[in-house]
């Protein structure tokens, strides 16, 4: 797309400033079952989306097409949702930040992976996985490689580009012990071929999908518990949401009003962390503000919120670079989310509650969750804590609890931070008591 054109020809037709956002994709997917590939699929696709002001509004256009008629037809949309803009919110395209910290995150030889080598490492896993444990009756395997290509320039002259890729490597298996069967998931996301290791990956999930069998009732009641680590990142990102400028504004956040105030316990630092070099890294977000990392809670009191340009102008401060949204519309959001590990491992958590529940599958947030009032009664996985050891495995139950108080009941925090595939990166964590029922 030629940018000056647009720019030029916007402004001819009214358009004072105007910005254009392209996000390019590319992936690669394959499944293997069964010593077959059960799916290998490729695609590639382009966004470009377009914002402009028009008669004091901004009105936005998105489009996947990048031809002779692109300009026109983003031109066009552009005035024509700027005149069915009824609300009176001054109108910002950005100018840009004084200061931008880039970094290269786009990994040339998972670029250079070809499809031989990750064949053989998706076959050599299959196997791998079925041969560790007479127990395994089925291995399903899928490989994703995706890379994302973002450029935002804008008729200030601003140009922003950032390219980055990674690749996941998901495995469920399944187990059978007589009747019982179980079954075990297990996800790996990494920037470099080399970080996957075979044997410690099918080890693991091995050793988890095993450790089901045999599971036992609990009786109904509120225990000390130990969440580990994808557990407390579902439930912390939930939480979290309440940070947002723009829920506070609306009146929809429990949060509002708290700043420089402790929302959580004093155990808890959280920041956000989008430098870190990991699959979420960016620069700049979907205005071209510059993003940095910052902490949102330190030692249970509550820094700062998250703020884009127009609720930050509303609230008389600088936007946080936490503006992102498609279709013409910015929210406030995060990414990868910090959590600051403690001294525990894991074995000194159960050891450190004594007798509880150790928790390592939390499902159904949509439906059991209630992000206004933190309620939520959530199906659960996970064991028993017995004399400061993890012991039998538990039938399915139910969790229960409040976001608010749990995050404010925490005991201690665990040492082994690990990315999640969310992008939130944190630890196992000790609570006080949730309510286990089945």
């Amino acid at each position: 797309m030629n940018f000056n054109k647009f720019f030029s020809k916007a402004k001819e037709n009214g358009i004072t400033v105007s910005e254009v956002n392209i996000s390019k994709d590319k992936s690669t997917s394959i499944s293997i079952f069964k010593e077959v590939i059960d799916n290998f699929s490729m695609s590639s696709s382009t966004r470009i989306a377009a914002r402009g002001v028009y008669k004091g509004k901004v009105g936005a256009a998105v489009t996947e097409k990048d031809d002779a008629s692109t300009i026109d037809f983003l031109i066009s949309n552009i005035q024509d949702t700027a005149s069915y803009v009824e609300h009176e919110e001054e109108p910002i395209i950005f100018e840009g930040s004084k200061k931008y910290h880039k970094k290269n995150v786009f990994n040339k030889d998972l670029e250079a992976w070809n499809t031989k080598d990750i064949l053989s490492l998706l076959f050599s896993l299959e196997k791998t996985l079925q041969n560790a444990d007479k127990k395994v009756t089925d291995v399903q395997l899928t490989f994703e490689e995706s890379s994302n290509e973002r450029t935002l320039v804008n008729s200030y002259g601003l140009n922003l580009k950032n390219h980055s890729n990674y690749f996941v490597i998901y495995a469920e298996v399944i187990m059978k012990l007589g009747d019982d069967v179980k079954s075990e998931g297990k996800v790996f996301v990494g920037t470099d071929p080399k970080s996957f290791d075979i044997k410690a990956f099918s080890d693991d999930v091995i050793a988890k999908c095993s450790s089901k069998f045999n599971g036992v009732d609990i009786k109904n009641g509120a225990y000390k518990t130990v969440l580990n680590q994808s557990s407390v990142s579902s439930l912390l990102k939930s939480l979290m949401q309440n940070v947002s400028s723009e829920e506070t504004q609306k009146h929809s956040s429990l949060f509002e009003g708290k700043e420089k105030q402790q929302i959580v316990s004093k155990k808890l630092t959280i920041s956000e962390m989008p430098l870190l070099k990991n699959p979420s890294f960016t620069y700049f977000d979907d205005e071209g503000v510059a993003t940095y990392n910052k902490k949102i809670v330190n030692k249970g009191i509550l820094e700062t919120l998250l703020y884009n340009l127009n609720t930050a102008k509303n609230a008389g401060v600088e936007s946080t670079g936490n503006g992102y949204g498609g279709l013409g519309k910015i929210g406030v959001d995060f990414v990868s989310l910090f959590v600051k590990p403690g001294k525990l491992s894991q074995e000194e958590l159960f050891r450190k509650i004594a007798n509880g529940v150790f928790i390592t599958d939390v499902t159904g947030l949509h439906a059991g969750l209630n992000s206004r009032s933190g309620e939520f009664n959530l199906q659960a996985e996970g064991f028993v804590i017995k004399d400061g050891k993890k012991g039998s495995p538990l039938k399915l139950f139910t969790l229960s609890g409040n976001l608010f108080k749990m995050f404010n009941d925490v005991l201690a925090v665990g040492a082994d931070n690990e990315y999640q595939p969310s992008g939130t990166i944190c630890p196992s964590i000790a609570f006080k008591g949730l309510k286990i029922s089945q």
